[in-house]
C-alpha cells in the first residue's frame, strides 16, 4: 500500500457497492419521480429478508431489529437525481438525457445499501433497531424528508443520522459541525409594475426597471445595515427579467433569488425587511410590486452529542487525521426536518481524487466521486449507528 492511501474496510464489498452505485448512476430519476429507483432498493431489501415500508408514492424505509432489545437509530439516504445533461466519459455514464446523478444520491443510497447488510451480519448481537430511510425529493423543495416523517418514519427513532459525499475533501476524510451546519434557504420572486413608454418621454411612465434596479441595492442594505454582523446571511438576486428594446421604457421587471440564515430570527427579519424595503420604494415611485416569498428547508442544526459521536466513529475509521474541523455552508438539506424532530446529525464525507476524475463540485456536470468513499462510508455510518444503540443521546 502507498504511503498516505486510506485502507479500506476488508470486510465491505467494494465491488457489490461499486455495481449497486454505477446501475443507479446509469438509470437517475427526478425528484418525486424515482420509481424504478424505488423498485430497485425494495428488491434488495426484500431479498436480505427484510419488509420494506411504502407509504409515500416514492421512497421507503425498513428496519432491522436486533436480537436484544435497545434504542432504534434512523439512518437517512437521498436517491434522486438533477435536471442536468452529463458530461462526463464514465461507462456507466447516465442513459436518461438530462438526468443525471450530480450530487452523489446514487453513491448515498449504495452507501445504505451496504449498511443494511452489514447490520443484518451482526443482527445476532445487536442491542436495539436500526431504521433504514431511503429519501425520495432532496432536491426539489418542500423536498422529500416531511413525506417521510407524516408518514410515519421517525416513529420511535431515538436518534437520526446521515451523511453527503463531496468532492472538495479527498476520499478518508470528513468533516462535521456541531450546531448550525447548513443554511436555511429561502427564495422569492418580486414583480415590480410601472407604466411603460417611449425612452424619449421618462416623465411620462414609471420606469419598472430603474426602480427594479433600485431595489436590489436597497435589499443589500439589510444584510450589512439590519443583521448583526456576527450573523452570516446572504440576499442574492439571480435574475432580472425587464424590457423589450432600446427605446422603450419597461413598464414590467421580474426578478428572483435566494435568502440564506442560520437563525429564526434573522431569517424572519429579512423576510419582513424585504417586504418592506420593497413596497415602500414601489409607493415611493408610483409604481406596484408583488412579492412571492417562499420558505425552503431550514437551517441543518447538529446535536452536540450526536456530533461528538460521529466525530469518534470517523477518527476510529479513518484515523485522528481523518477528521476536518468543519464550518457552517450556506447550502440547504431537508435533513434538517429530521433534526427539527429528533437528535440526530449530518456528515461531509470526502470522495475527491484527481486520478479519479473526482474533482468537479456537486452540481457540475462532470460531477463524479471516487468509488473508494463509499466502503469507508458504510463503516462510518455502522460505527456511529453502533455507538449511539450503546449510549443514546437524551432528550
Amino acid at each position: 500500500m502507498r504511503k498516505g492511501a486510506i485502507p479500506l474496510p476488508q470486510h465491505v464489498d467494494l465491488e457489490e457497492l461499486r455495481s449497486w452505485r454505477r446501475h443507479l448512476h446509469q438509470h437517475p430519476e427526478l425528484s418525486f419521480e424515482e420509481h424504478e429507483t424505488t423498485a430497485y432498493i425494495e428488491g434488495y431489501l426484500r431479498s436480505l429478508g427484510l419488509e420494506p415500508v411504502r407509504k409515500t408514492e416514492t421512497g421507503l424505509w425498513a428496519d432491522i431489529q436486533g436480537a436484544h432489545p435497545g434504542p432504534t437509530v434512523a439512518i437517512r439516504a437521498d436517491i434522486d437525481a438533477l435536471p442536468i445533461e452529463e458530461q462526463t466519459d464514465l461507462p456507466f455514464r447516465s442513459q436518461k438525457p438530462g438526468v443525471m446523478h450530480a450530487c452523489g444520491h446514487d453513491g448515498h443510497t449504495s452507501i445504505l445499501m451496504g449498511v443494511a447488510r452489514e447490520f443484518l451480519a451482526r443482527r445476532q448481537d445487536l442491542k436495539g433497531r436500526i431504521r433504514l430511510l431511503f429519501q425520495p425529493a432532496e432536491e426539489t423543495p418542500p423536498g422529500g424528508a416531511q413525506l417521510l416523517i407524516q408518514a410515519g418514519a421517525l416513529e420511535g427513532v431515538d436518534a437520526v443520522i446521515g451523511l453527503h459525499l463531496i468532492p472538495a475533501f479527498p476520499t478518508g476524510k470528513a468533516s462535521i459541525v456541531a450546531g448550525p451546519m447548513m443554511a436555511a434557504s429561502d427564495r422569492f420572486v418580486l414583480e415590480v409594475v410601472g407604466k411603460g413608454g417611449h425612452g424619449a418621454s421618462p416623465h411620462e411612465t414609471v420606469d419598472a426597471l430603474a426602480i427594479a434596479a433600485q431595489m436590489v441595492t436597497a435589499a443589500q442594505q439589510v444584510v450589512s445595515r439590519q443583521v448583526d454582523p456576527l450573523e452570516p446571511a446572504v440576499v442574492t438576486f439571480g435574475t432580472f427579467h425587464a424590457g423589450s428594446n432600446f427605446n422603450i421604457i419597461a413598464q414590467e421587471a421580474r426578478l428572483t433569488g435566494t435568502v440564506r440564515t442560520f437563525s429564526e430570527g434573522t431569517r424572519q427579519l429579512i423576510e419582513g425587511s424585504l417586504e418592506r424595503i420593497f413596497q415602500g420604494m414601489a409607493q415611493a415611485y408610483g409604481a406596484k410590486v408583488r412579492l412571492d416569498y417562499r420558505r425552503g428547508y431550514p437551517a441543518l442544526v447538529n446535536h452536540p452529542y450526536v456530533t461528538d459521536v460521529f466525530i469518534e466513529a470517523v477518527k476510529e475509521i479513518l484515523g485522528p487525521e481523518g477528521y476536518i474541523p468543519g464550518r457552517p455552508v450556506m447550502g440547504g438539506e431537508d435533513f434538517a426536518y429530521y433534526l427539527q424532530q429528533k437528535p440526530g446529525a449530518f456528515l461531509f464525507l470526502g470522495c475527491g481524487n484527481p486520478a479519479e476524475g473526482a474533482i468537479y463540485p456537486n452540481h457540475h456536470p462532470s460531477f463524479t466521486i471516487d468509488e473508494k468513499a463509499l466502503p469507508l462510508g458504510v463503516d462510518v455510518l455502522v460505527r456511529t449507528a453502533e455507538k449511539l444503540l450503546a449510549h443514546p443521546p437524551r432528550g
